[in-house]
């Protein structure tokens, strides 16, 4: 029996290898957005639409086998970034018996990277949750330089994961598991009492600078999501 496959596949058959996976993930994403009613998350997939079809062959689409054990290195590495962040600012703040867990499961949710402490100085609750973010965007500017230096596979993935990953955590956590209450976005949010929305606009202006700079070497500006022991700031830093 002749195998089924949907139209939107089929028609990309006739487009180079390498256009395939990018004109197909649009499709797909387009398709989420028609059907979702939330105008939080519509704008949040409308933007790693737009990040995809951004996507030129500076950025290529086509993968051999051997790229994806440096796709799967890359990942692990910018997670391992993340949750060492959080332990760095642990251990400046006297957490204690803090430390990471990967691929392991808490209260009937999975998680890919958890870090956890007995307890913490209450004021430095916020500075903890922030940790991973902060970290995150210290490895994006240093993959940004490598990827201008050598585009590798590696320094690629590096560089999306570093520029898109905090949009899908707080998406996850705003819109698609907002009962969890450990999600660095949440924890983040209850802190001081901001919105969905803001956090939401404050992280989806930061990914779509940090995209645009990815092809525009000489933009100058970087976008800086900076928290003290109180407060969570927005700003644009000058890179000289």
């Amino acid at each position: 029996m002749p195998a089924a496959f949907p139209s939107n596949i089929l028609r990309y058959t006739n487009q180079p290898w390498s256009e395939r996976p990018q004109k197909f993930i649009i499709v797909f994403c387009m398709n989420i957005i028609r059907s979702i009613g939330s105008l939080g998350k519509k704008l949040g997939y409308s933007l790693i639409l737009i990040i995809l079809s951004l996507t030129s062959s500076r950025l290529a689409w086509s993968f051999n086998f051997f790229d994806l054990f440096e796709i799967g290195s890359a990942y692990l590495t910018h997670l391992t970034i993340h949750e060492m962040g959080h332990q760095i600012v642990a251990d400046e703040v006297g957490a204690t018996n803090h430390k990471i867990t990967f691929f392991t499961e808490k209260k009937g949710d999975f998680y890919l990277g958890l870090s956890t402490y007995d307890s913490i100085p209450s004021e430095s609750r916020l500075p903890y949750a922030m940790g991973g973010e902060r970290m995150n965007s210290i490895s994006y500017e240093y993959h940004l330089a490598a990827y201008r230096r050598n585009p590798t596979t590696f320094n690629k993935t590096m560089l999306f994961f570093d520029t898109t990953s905090f949009l899908g955590y707080t998406l996850l956590a705003n819109y698609v598991n907002p009962d969890n209450k450990g999600y660095d976005p949440t924890l983040i949010r209850t802190e001081i009492g901001m919105s969905k929305e803001l956090m939401l606009s404050f992280v989806l202006t930061k990914t779509a600078l940090n995209t645009w700079r990815i092809f525009h070497p000489e933009m100058r500006w970087a976008p800086v999501l900076e928290s003290d022991f109180e407060s969570v700031r927005f700003k644009l830093v000058y890179c000289f």
